[in-house]
């Protein structure tokens, strides 16, 4: 099958619906759960973003939801932030919707969307042990601005810090 014809049995929304959130944290839990160091703790940490996300920012930002058949198998989400700064989050694709393009339509759509909020800047914290990841954003000319060890949610682990300037 195509890749075309793959990704039109996918839905993407922005309209967040009662359970969202937790689909989000399930998605990342179940995606991330083989990865060393990821696990119960990661699912964790993605649900304190999440609610920070609501509870603290008053979901200031977008996020997109791909579904087939009900079933969410991707999400993104763009966080503003203050001095025209917008923050990449939750950036996943589960296995079975890899390889038609999915990842780089949803990065692009939040691109697009901080542009029309008048944002200067992307950025994104991402750690090692994610080529695919690491591959979509370089593609999208996203760039390494920190590569440090810190503090995570298993330990210290690097974090990756990545900029893509809009202007």
């Amino acid at each position: 099958m195509s890749p075309a014809r793959m990704t039109a049995d996918i839905d993407i929304r922005h309209e967040l619906q009662a359970g969202d959130l937790g689909r989000i944290v399930a998605l990342h839990g179940e995606c991330y759960d083989s990865l060393p160091g990821f696990g119960l703790a990661f699912e964790a940490f993605v649900a304190r973003t999440l609610s920070d996300y609501v509870l603290d920012t008053g979901a200031n930002g977008r996020i997109w939801l791909a579904e087939r058949d009900g079933q969410l198998v991707a999400c993104t989400a763009i966080v503003l932030r203050e001095d025209q700064q917008a923050q990449l989050r939750w950036v996943l694709v589960d296995p079975t919707a890899r390889g038609i393009g999915l990842g780089k339509k949803l990065l692009n759509r939040a691109i697009e969307f901080s542009r029309d909020n008048a944002c200067t800047d992307i950025v994104l914290e991402t750690t090692n042990g994610l080529p695919e990841s690491q591959q979509l954003y370089d593609s999208l000319d996203f760039k390494v601005i920190s590569n440090e060890p810190e503090p995570l949610w298993d330990g210290v682990r690097p974090l990756i810090l990545m900029q893509l300037h809009l202007v």
